[in-house]
């Protein structure tokens, strides 16, 4: 019962949160990506269909405290699926300031729990981006992820969020408003030990 109550709250907040985001509108003072829902640069990884790819779940900070909250049911289909559906719920903090009319930041945390078929996951972390705008065309961007947990992933989990500590740059080519070219070169550790498969 307690944890209907808690899921029907975060829908509720997370309703209440995408309204009030949409009346504050990015602000054109700072000059960094878009963030995926937990303040991370975004990566690709099935392409073409990757998540920050489709664009559907970008973050376009506004100057000051940005929060995210977020809540989700989802399930799978196949041989080696998990039965029944999985619930999960993040939130996000980014708090985004320019330093100057080239160069901003934006720094913050988050936390994540996900349950799915009896397997669970906890994560949280702090992730951090520097932005320098060079020119009308050109970009680039320093970033950082840092784990503080070290979460068991289950199989299921694996590869559907990016877990771990990363540090990158990317250069971004800007052709107009809406369509430009970026390259990202960035370093990665699974700071989570990932158990052999189980299937059930």
């Amino acid at each position: 019962m307690i944890r209907k109550i808690l899921f029907t709250a975060l829908l509720l907040l997370t309703a209440l949160t995408s309204r009030a985001q949409e009346t504050l509108l990015p602000d054109s003072t700072l000059h960094l990506p878009p963030l995926n829902n937990l303040g991370q640069m975004h990566y690709i990884n099935r392409w073409p269909m990757s998540y920050g790819l489709m664009g559907y779940h970008d973050w376009d900070l506004h100057r000051g405290l940005n929060v995210n909250l977020g809540a989700s049911v989802f399930t799978g289909f196949g041989k080696y699926a998990p039965s029944g559906a999985g619930f999960s719920q993040n939130v996000s903090g980014m708090y985004a300031l320019p330093f100057n009319d080239k160069l901003s930041l934006a720094i913050g945390g988050y936390f994540l729990n996900a349950d799915w078929g009896g397997r669970n996951l906890r994560d949280a972390g702090l992730s951090a981006v520097l932005g320098y705008k060079f020119s009308d065309r050109w970009e680039g961007y320093l970033y950082g992820q840092k784990s503080l947990m070290r979460p068991k992933v289950p199989f299921p989990y694996y590869n559907m969020m990016d877990l771990g500590d990363r540090l990158g740059a990317a250069l971004k080519y800007n052709f107009s408003p809406s369509f430009y070219i970026q390259l990202s070169v960035e370093g990665r550790k699974q700071s989570y030990a990932l158990p052999p498969y189980q299937s059930d």
